[in-house]
Parts: C-alpha cells; sequence; structure tokens
C-alpha cells in the first residue's frame, strides 16, 4: 500500500496527492457528520464573508486583540480522537480538468471502478479513523456524498484518471 495516490488523465496538472498532512486542512469534515447525512452544501465565498464581517465587527466594538488560546492543543486533543474525509471537489478543481463530460477510472489494488465524473467530484475521501491515519486499505476511502456506499467505501486506491 502506497501513502500516497495519484490524480492523472485529461488535466493539465497531474497531481500526487498525500492524505497524510490533511489533518491541518480546514476544509476536512467529521466523518460521522458525512455517513450521517447531516452536511450542508457550504458557499464557501459566503462563509468567508460572515467570517471576515464578524471579526470585523468585533474588532469595531472591542478593539484588535492577540487571541493567546490554546487552541491548537484542543484541536490536536480532538483530531487524535476524531475520524475526517476531505472533499475531492477541491484536489480536481486545482487539476483543472480540460473536461468534464465523461466517465472516471478509479484505479484500485483489486482492480478499476469506473464512475460518473460529477459522483466523484461530489464524493469525499476519509483519510482519518478515530485520530489515526488510514493505513488498512488506504491511503484514502472514497465515500459518495448521498451515503449510498457508506457500508463498502471504495479503498485501496492507487489512482484516478479523469
Amino acid at each position: 500500500m502506497s501513502e500516497v495516490f495519484q490524480l492523472t488523465g485529461n488535466v493539465e496538472f497531474p497531481l500526487t496527492i498525500d492524505p497524510s498532512v490533511w489533518i491541518f486542512d480546514e476544509r476536512k469534515v467529521k466523518l460521522e457528520s458525512l455517513l450521517a447525512g447531516e452536511l450542508k452544501k457550504v458557499d464557501e465565498l459566503e462563509q468567508y464573508t460572515k467570517s471576515v464581517s464578524k471579526h470585523w465587527d468585533r474588532e469595531i466594538v472591542e478593539g484588535a486583540k492577540v487571541d493567546n488560546s490554546p487552541l491548537f492543543a484542543t484541536q490536536k486533543k480532538e483530531w487524535l480522537k476524531e475520524s475526517y474525509a476531505m472533499p475531492f471537489s477541491y484536489f480536481i478543481d486545482n487539476s483543472k480538468p480540460k473536461s468534464r463530460d465523461f466517465e472516471v477510472t478509479v484505479e484500485t489494488e483489486r482492480g478499476a471502478i469506473k464512475l460518473p465524473f460529477e459522483v466523484l467530484y461530489e464524493s469525499y475521501l476519509a483519510f482519518s479513523y478515530n485520530g489515526k491515519r488510514i493505513s488498512e486499505n488506504g491511503p484514502v476511502h472514497l465515500y459518495f456524498v448521498d451515503g449510498s456506499n457508506k457500508d463498502n467505501p471504495i479503498t485501496s486506491i492507487v489512482k484516478i484518471i479523469l
């Protein structure tokens, strides 16, 4: 089992993806929420705008303050307990696919699986179970956003060909 996988094919920028660093990424979601169907489609620009507005309002009212809270230590404890997944759409967008009207191939150690582009685009890659990196059948497990494969995710992914 490799600890990285590739995103290649009909793209401008082929990627080699290392999921071991995703634990620090703010875009990750709790796997439990994903599998329970509790995730909502988030408009990132709207979320960013609200966050900046809230921060601006607080600075106007309270003045600028330095945050000295031990946030990282608290987050680290949570990271070591929870299971996480990453939306795959970010990586597909970064690879700049030349077309989106086709089937994609997910190559695993057990064979190839064909999926419609949109199914893959909306899918999530689980990279952590109970705070531990996925080592068995890893490096990631692919879950569909609709939860239809939550009991049988696509595992042992070696390469994804767009």
